[in-house]
């Protein structure tokens, strides 16, 4: 009874505190940048929290700096924006984030030969990464005459000969493209392969340029795991000159690097991908893929400075410079002690840079090869 009583009291007392502090909050001034003629305070205030949340979550990881980098470096040719970052990060991909642009200079965002790269700290306390000492070629008033002069040029990111002929001498294609793309119907001299200086007869299309390239279709590119193609992939076969547009038309094939055939296809040159316009950075968190395939079929081992392709592209949000992880396949192993079977997780095995972006799959090159890699290993944010 007694606490029955009690509980009726300290109810009572709850209810006029309550009353008291509502009608206290109720009678307290707004703030100036609160009144009621600015915005609505339950809008305006919720959107800094989440973008402050978002902010932090996308974040870049702190830079891991080489505990033994240079404090300044001279830029000499042969070196890329890969092999410079690795002097002063034990992570290259983090290049964007120590780099720091000059703008008194021309062509701040490119590194040339020469260059005198300096390291130091930022008003933050950063780490950067800036062009010290430049040596700028004066702009003369030149006479109207024939001058040759030789251009120096900016480093590229990766070893270009490891990429060049893939800038310009591949391609994916849906099934349906290759299909409708102009083909080789016979040559004049009724052979089975063609090759250099050879005449050849081709359909399916108005040639309107003076030069083609030779491809040949390969085995369709299949994501493991979902079975779907993602593109057949093309191998370049040389080139083809044209001598007369007709229905068939008339042309030569030229700088053949293996025999030409019925059924290969033509298509018109294409202008070569800026090597220069990239440079390395992580791919966003939470990328995954696989490696398809090796771009160079007469190499049966995948190392550093193997071209590959992998089931990522530009619908996945891929663009050049776009660096991942590379770890081989799970795989399990029988407990021979408690029984049963166990999985042991992929290892990391090394580095790719992507190069080129098509839509559902890039081509990527291996920047470390740390053991072997393989078919389907996994490509991830490193």
């Amino acid at each position: 009874m007694n606490i029955s009583h009690s509980s009726r009291r300290f109810r009572t007392a709850l209810s006029l505190a309550t009353a008291i502090l509502l009608g206290a909050c109720a009678q307290t001034p707004v703030p100036p940048d609160q009144s009621t003629s600015g915005p609505d305070v339950s809008t305006a205030s919720e959107p800094p929290l989440l973008a402050e949340s978002a902010a932090t979550q996308a974040a870049p990881l702190p830079v891991a700096l080489r505990p033994d980098h240079p404090q300044t470096y001279t830029v000499v040719p042969g070196d890329t924006l890969w092999s410079i970052a690795g002097r002063f990060l034990q992570n290259p991909w983090q290049w964007r984030q120590i780099w720091r642009q000059n703008p008194q200079i021309r062509n701040p965002n490119r590194i040339y030969p020469g260059d005198v790269l300096r390291f130091s700290y930022d008003a933050n306390g950063q780490p950067q990464l800036e062009v010290a000492e430049r040596e700028e070629t004066p702009l003369l008033k030149l006479s109207p005459e024939i001058r040759v002069e030789e251009l120096s040029q900016p480093i590229p990111p990766v070893p270009r000969d490891a990429v060049e002929s893939f800038l310009t001498r591949a391609l994916v294609l849906s099934e349906g493209q290759w299909k409708g793309a102009p083909y080789i119907v016979a040559d004049d001299d009724n052979q089975i392969l063609y090759a250099d200086r050879d005449r050849v007869y081709a359909r399916g299309a108005i040639f309107d340029q003076p030069r083609y390239q030779v491809f040949r279709p390969s085995e369709p590119l299949i994501e493991p795991g979902s079975g779907r193609s993602l593109g057949v992939a093309g191998i370049y076969m040389g080139q083809a000159v044209l001598e007369k547009d007709a229905d068939p038309a008339t042309l030569v094939l030229a700088n053949t690097v293996a025999p030409v055939r019925v059924g290969d296809r033509l298509f018109p040159f294409e202008a070569e991908t800026e090597l220069y316009s990239f440079e390395p950075h992580p791919v966003p968190p939470d990328t995954d893929g696989f490696i398809l395939a090796n771009l160079d079929p007469d190499v049966t081992q995948i190392t550093q400075y193997s071209s590959v392709v992998i089931n990522l592209g530009a619908q996945e949000g891929l663009e050049p410079g776009h660096v991942l992880a590379i770890y081989g396949k799970d795989r399990e192993v029988e407990d021979q002690v408690s029984g049963g079977t166990i999985k042991i997780p992929g290892e990391r095995s090394g580095l790719v840079m992507v190069y080129k972006v098509y839509d559902l799959v890039s081509y990527a090159l291996v920047m470390q090869a740390e053991r072997a890699i393989r078919l389907q290993d996994r490509v991830t944010t490193p």
